[in-house]
């Protein structure tokens, strides 16, 4: 039979059963404009806050801002014990990445791109330190920026470092059983750029673009994984599937795509740029087969090539080359090349530590062939029909 605790049990465990009522766990998420600031403050500011208490607050910006977050943590005493500060300067409200406080003082932040996390945590409800927190957050516009990178398989490449190409993603279809069927570039918080004929005969309602990951085949690796349905597909209105000529594509996503230290768009080359595009060192990347026929990659891959003059390519791939495409060739013969479920996917110049969209992976012959050529999208050919989308919202370098 249950028997009742004495009252004079009760009385002993009436104070920590009234700290458990008042603890407050707690998830807020502010949407912050330029120049808006807010202000947050622990449960019953400026009292101290309730043993036991966990907190934790996500503020967004815009995109091309940042947030600049100042605190006050009061704790006494001031010893690290039980009370805690969390923030993630990458907006994590798992706080993996995030620094930690526990002694009293006044810390500054700023964001790393467009959102910011910060958290408190009371890790025993019978403690007897006590603890409160002021925040201010402001939202600041910075100069649009693009083709930034993390320090720096394709067919017998290497695997990419993780988050190394921060604007490349995956192209899935809902039902399909394939991880991804496509690659695609981000260039702007709305659009992705791909090949058209990876597009030309599919529904934009039943695409998904996956951004932010690297091993396909774990569910949290990445946390900055995100998937984003797709409101529209532009198909280049010149593309002929004879020849891939015009092979290019712009996906419009449904919500704006969220930037960050693993997601970002690349540089297209407008502005006062001019990519060299000939016998230049180009990177590819892809989640596609590791061979003709093989099996495809779970984790980011990524190859060296080199770009060619059209006529010599022409010459050795044994066909017609078009102004508006542009050759890789496997210069080192160690069988590199782009294969099945690359198409879509970026060849990549670096430049002045940014990375350049130089074409769209387009078409080839049987993949990771000694000194194989690949054929691609020529990106700088169709600048103007970019444009005419994208306009002012792609960052121009």
């Amino acid at each position: 039979m249950f028997k009742l605790p004495s009252p004079g049990l009760l009385l002993l465990l009436l104070p920590l059963l009234l700290s458990m009522v008042n603890a407050q766990q707690c998830n807020w998420q502010y949407n912050l404009q330029t120049n808006q600031a807010i202000n947050i403050t622990s449960s019953n500011f400026p009292r101290a806050l309730p043993a036991g208490s966990s907190c934790r607050y996500l503020i967004k910006a815009p995109p091309n801002h940042v947030i600049h977050l100042t605190c006050r943590f009061e704790v006494y005493p001031d010893i690290c014990q039980a009370k805690f500060l969390f923030i993630s300067r990458d907006g994590d409200m798992e706080f993996r990445d995030a620094d930690r406080y526990c002694r009293m003082g006044q810390v500054s932040r700023t964001s790393n791109y467009q959102s910011i996390a910060l958290g408190y945590q009371s890790i025993s409800a019978s403690t007897q330190q006590r603890a409160r927190l002021s925040c201010q957050a402001v939202a600041r516009r910075v100069p649009c920026d693009c083709g930034w990178s993390q320090p720096m398989r394709i067919t017998n490449g290497v695997e990419a470092t993780k988050h190394e190409f921060p604007s490349m993603v995956g192209l899935r279809e809902i039902g399909s059983n394939l991880p991804i069927f496509c690659g695609g570039s981000i260039v702007s918080d709305r659009f992705i750029v791909t090949a058209a004929h990876c597009t030309v005969q599919r529904l934009a309602t039943r695409l998904l673009a996956l951004v932010g990951d690297h091993d396909l085949s774990s569910g949290n690796e990445s946390m900055f994984a995100v998937q984003y349905a797709i409101q529209a597909i532009i198909n280049h209105p010149a593309y002929n599937s004879i020849g891939d000529s015009n092979d290019i594509a712009l996906l419009q996503t449904l919500a704006p795509i969220e930037f960050s230290r693993g997601v970002a768009p690349i540089c297209l080359p407008f502005g006062q740029t001019q990519l060299a595009e000939t016998y230049e060192i180009v990177d590819i990347a892809g989640w596609g087969t590791l061979g003709f026929g093989f099996a495809k990659s779970n984790t980011l891959q990524k190859a060296q090539l080199m770009t060619i003059v059209n006529a010599e390519c022409s010459v050795r791939y044994n066909g017609t080359i078009a102004p508006n495409q542009v050759c890789t060739y496997d210069h080192m013969g160690l069988g590199q090349d782009s294969c099945q479920f690359d198409s879509g996917g970026p060849v990549i110049q670096r430049q002045r530590s940014r990375m350049f969209l130089l074409g769209i992976i387009s078409y080839g012959r049987a993949c990771g062939q000694s000194f194989g050529i690949g054929v691609n999208t020529r990106v700088s050919a169709h600048l103007n029909w970019l444009w005419r989308y994208l306009g002012g919202s792609v960052c121009a370098r």
